[in-house]
């Protein structure tokens, strides 16, 4: 995974930590380029990081996001 990839996924995360719970499907529809395996690991990754710095509301959030269907 080139740099630039790596960091517009960590974009999108950013987006969706952010973003009114109501948003998160249209944030991925817009960006349906960038969801791929590599996104889906680096979901993960950032949402185990997460829970292990104690923030368990975030890692959850994340890792629902990994089980919605587009």
């Amino acid at each position: 995974m080139n740099e630039q990839r790596q960091q517009a996924y960590l974009d999108l995360i950013k987006k969706l930590l952010n973003c009114p719970s109501e948003e998160e499907a249209e944030i991925l529809q817009a960006n349906l380029d960038l969801l791929d395996a590599e996104f889906l690991l680096m979901l993960e990754g950032v949402a185990e990081y997460m829970s292990q710095q104690g923030n368990e509301n975030a890692a959850n959030w994340l890792t629902h996001i990994l089980h919605l269907e587009i």
